[in-house]
């Protein structure tokens, strides 16, 4: 050991007498050279140019500045060692870059859309004082409506709360020429729209107050970034016409790119001004009688504003109490229903903002997505751990002769570290390509299943995404280079000069069982059974809800019909109606046939407030009648809609023909469950009457009461748990003045009837009937919602958990198969020595096996525990799963066994193999 220091002191001085010696030579240079240029003679330089080094101490000081400033000539020194060493190991090298550009290329993916969705602002370049407003009841069911415009004004005025406050209301538009229309999502907006959300045109201009006035129908338009470049990105497009709804409009703006609006991603294809609200027959809430926006029964608008700079929202909600009252002592806005002014932060997914959105849940399932991608992350990242400890096992006569030749601990573990940033820069380079390639694929998929929407995700890179992959390439290099750099270093180095390359230092059962390699992939099949099990949860949640919808999509179509495109008179659209559903129902293959106003999972919805009437009624009534009620989706229907559609009638009866075809005769609804509860309480609805709150589009305000005829089930929408159904309520459409012209024709297919040819046979059928009017879609039902876009993303989530799944389970597999190859190739001889004497292969296999399977076991139940904590959590969010579900639990430990098993079989009958007189030749 004497020897050792020595031989250590002998380089450090050496060293350090380099240094000395390479500063004072480019010293005396450049001061001879300064002093050959003042005329000095030769001598007389060179003497001066001594003088100014100084003494003997001040040449050390100048050596230990020169060490200070050399780390960074050192650190590419090791960088460029590293470089070759992994290029002098490339299989180890791909490997080890793949496993962790997986693991970082999945986390990029996730922190990317996390972004995207929660932690930008809700728009580009908007500021952090915008909110929304809502008029809600202040006395009995909580609930909101939209405003008029009188109130609108009112509101842009209260200028000791807001900046200012604009408008806004969505439409569903028929797109395009005669031939090709498609059904697409556009927005009414006043005339401060754009410039309340900070942005400015990429083309053009925006509206002018002429074209946005109320009673203004000037045809223009500002198209959206998006349909400017489906439509080809022409020059020539601002001035162009587009046209909606048959109405050729001028295209005076186009926005700029990636705005939508309010929201994270849906957003509409164009912009009209506020003055042609009253030509827009599909505007989410119109109930008056009256387009007018003048009329103060006509309430469509949602309002958002930006509250003045200085001004906090707990200030701002201080002061709402005297605005509130203004409101209501309003012509018009509802003298005997008290309702009160609230401001909320604006909603980033729902596009109706007439009420708060609680998306709470949304940063939940953000931090499970988020927590699920780490795991898969360092489940990566402990299968590069376990090389890299080969490695330095193999590596461990280079690294005692350099600690030997006088390199310091630090410096060897400062190597190695070195080593593992390239490894984890390298996967995080491959990684974020990944990230890219899989944002890309995502878009493109979201874009087909948008529907009616323009998606505004972003696909370049920006700060946050390049500073959230170099932080997991920073963790990864910790957690894979640290503990085996000091492991490494930490050894009797006469032992290891003495060892064979390869040959474990320790050989004690317990030390090969509980060691740190072992328990690495003990962890990684633990957390591998917790990712499974949770990604199972979520696959059920989806399976639950699909098969508990409520009503049935296999053997149904659908097609979408719009009469307003067609320009058919109102009083002729009933006719029509009856003529389209008398002829589906004679077509050959088919069972039934219903009309419908419109369609789950879709965002046509109309809602209205129900009120009950007469004795035994959970509530009082409504403004009319006192002040209990309920929100209803309202749907009209034809008869025989719900045996078509496969929604089970609970008690009563159907519409009869007369009801739904007939304006007269008797007043009948059929109500769900949900609703049902809500109005009546544990009573029995069946043969009691409701009304509506609102007036309908005949203008009558205080129409007939309705008998309730039937109860049917209400159908569940969504894929978790803390989603209510929506209440419904249906209606004869043949009893509702105007009808309905956006028609929905619902088909129930024969048993065995061929798809492709019963979608080709109704088309035809639909043309010959009535040319004039555009078939907007002819499907199944099932493709139809399987386009919605919660419905996809839902889809979505659980494939990705599922497959971050897979992949853990990969990376588990790679590393229990590396582990026990790499024991089998260190115990060779002993394998040889072990069959020489007599030892049976099946003694062989049942050594490394009967391990194999006891680690196994303990990474499996470490996983079940953790699985089972982690149910505890989702439980509570999705739909009709269980903590503790036996199928999940007893799927992610069977899995995990048998590839384990196999992963640790394929090493083990290599090792029955071993020939002894090789084994001990090669020794």
């Amino acid at each position: 050991m004497k020897l050792l220091r020595k031989i250590r002191a002998f380089f450090r001085h050496k060293k350090l007498d380099a240094e000395m010696a390479e500063e004072m030579r480019h010293h005396l240079d450049a001061q001879m050279r300064r002093n050959l240029a003042a005329g000095m003679s030769l001598d007389e330089a060179h003497y001066a140019a001594r003088r100014s080094f100084g003494g003997v101490e001040q040449i050390k000081e100048r050596a230990r500045d020169v060490r200070g400033f050399r780390w960074l000539g050192d650190f590419f020194q090791d960088l460029g060692y590293g470089a070759r060493q992994l290029r002098r190991n490339p299989a180890f090298t791909v490997v080890a870059v793949l496993t962790l550009a997986l693991g970082i290329g999945v986390n990029a993916t996730i922190l990317s859309t996390i972004n995207d969705m929660i932690l930008r602002p809700y728009i580009r370049n908007q500021s952090e004082n915008l909110v929304a407003l809502h008029t809600a009841r202040v006395v009995g069911e909580r609930t909101f409506r939209p405003f008029n415009y009188a109130e609108f004004t009112a509101l842009r005025g209260a200028t000791e709360i807001f900046s200012d406050v604009a408008a806004m209301q969505f439409a569903f538009s028929l797109v395009g020429s005669d031939d090709d229309v498609q059904r697409r999502l556009l927005c009414v907006v006043s005339q401060n729209y754009f410039s309340v959300l900070g942005v400015r045109p990429w083309r053009g201009r925006f509206f002018s107050a002429e074209e946005a006035d109320p009673a203004a129908r000037l045809p223009v338009t500002v198209a959206s970034y998006d349909l400017w470049q489906r439509l080809g990105g022409r020059e020539d497009f601002v001035g162009s016409p587009l046209r909606f709804d048959g109405v050729n409009y001028t295209v005076i703006g186009i926005a700029p790119a990636g705005f939508g609006g309010l929201h994270w991603s849906n957003g509409p294809d164009a912009w009209l001004p506020l003055g042609w609200s009253a030509t827009m027959p599909g505007l989410w809430g119109q109930r008056s009688a009256s387009r007018d926006l003048r009329d103060a029964r006509n309430q469509v608008l949602q309002l958002f504003g930006d509250l003045r700079p200085g001004l906090t929202l707990d200030a701002a909600r201080g002061r709402l109490a005297p605005l509130s009252a203004q409101l209501n002592a309003q012509a018009g806005a509802g003298k005997t229903e008290a309702r009160e002014l609230t401001l909320t932060p604006p909603s980033r997914f729902n596009l109706d903002l007439t009420w708060p959105a609680d998306e709470s849940a949304v940063a939940i399932y953000a931090v499970a997505a988020m927590g699920m991608t780490v795991t898969v992350l360092l489940v990566a990242c402990l299968n590069v751990a376990n090389m890299l400890f080969g490695r330095g096992i193999a590596r461990q006569k280079e690294i005692a002769i350099r600690l030997c030749l006088g390199a310091s601990r630090w410096r060897v573990v400062r190597q190695l570290l070195v080593e593992g940033l390239l490894l984890a820069t390298l996967g995080g380079v491959a990684g974020l390509v990944l990230s890219r390639w899989a944002n890309y694929l995502m878009l493109e998929l979201t874009s087909q299943r948008s529907g009616a929407m323009v998606l505004h995700l972003r696909t370049t890179l920006d700060w946050p995404l390049l500073a959230g992959t170099f932080a997991l390439c920073l963790l990864a290099t910790v957690v894979v280079s640290l503990a085996p750099a000091l492991r490494a270093t930490r050894r009797n180095l006469v032992d290891d000069l003495k060892k064979q390359s390869g040959e474990p230092a320790r050989t004690g059962r317990w030390n090969r069982f509980f060691s740190l390699r072992h328990g690495l992939v003990m962890t990684q099949i633990a957390l591998s059974v917790a990712l499974l099990f949770s990604a199972s949860l979520l696959v059920h949640a989806v399976l639950n809800s699909e098969n508990d919808r409520g009503f049935e999509t296999e053997g149904r179509l659908v097609a979408n019909l719009d009469y307003h495109l067609a320009k058919t008179p109102p009083e002729a659209v009933p006719l029509r109606q009856r003529a389209l559903l008398t002829r589906a129902a004679s077509l050959p293959g088919l069972e039934g046939a219903a009309l419908a106003s419109a369609v789950p999972f879709n965002f046509d919805t109309n809602w209205w407030r129900v009120f009950p009437v007469g004795a035994g009624a959970a509530g009082r009534g409504d403004e009319a009648h006192g002040d209990a009620g309920s929100t209803a989706v309202y749907l009209l229907v034809s008869h025989g809609y719900f045996a078509t559609m496969g929604i089970p009638l609970l008690r009563g009866r159907d519409f009869t023909e007369a009801e739904a075809l007939q304006s007269g005769g008797r007043r009948v609804v059929v109500i769900d469950d949900t609703l049902g509860r809500a109005l009546f309480g544990e009573q029995d609805p069946l043969g009691r009457r409701v009304a509506f709150s609102q007036a309908e589009a005949d203008g009558q305000h205080n129409v007939r009461e309705l008998e309730i005829v039937g109860i049917v089930r209400s159908p569940r929408e969504d894929a978790f748990q803390g989603n209510s159904p929506f209440r419904r309520i249906y209606r004869p459409f043949g009893q509702a003045p105007g009808g309905m012209t956006n028609t929905y024709l619902h088909v129930k297919l024969a048993p065995g009837a061929a798809v492709p040819a019963a979608i080709d046979t109704l088309r035809r059928e639909l043309r010959t009937l009535d040319p004039q009017t555009p078939v907007l879609a002819c499907e199944p039902l099932a493709d139809f919602v399987g386009k919605n876009l919660n419905v996809w993303s839902v889809r979505l989530l659980a494939t990705l958990f599922s497959l971050f799944g897979l992949i853990a389970v990969a990376l588990a597999v790679v590393g229990v198969y590396g582990v026990k190859s790499y024991l089998v190739a260190c115990r060779t001889r002993e394998i040889g020595i072990r069959i020489a004497i007599g030892a049976r292969r099946g003694d062989v296999l049942a050594l490394f096996m009967k391990q194999s399977a006891l680690q196994t076991a303990a990474g499996i139940f470490a996983g079940l525990v953790l699985a089972l904590l982690t149910g505890q959590f989702l439980a509570k969010l999705l739909y009709r799963v269980s903590a503790f579900d036996p199928v999940a639990l007893g799927g992610a430990a069977v899995l995990l066994a048998g590839v384990a098993t196999l992963a640790c079989a394929l090493p083990a009958l290599r090792a029955t193999r071993i020939n002894p007189t090789e084994a001990l030749r090669a020794e």
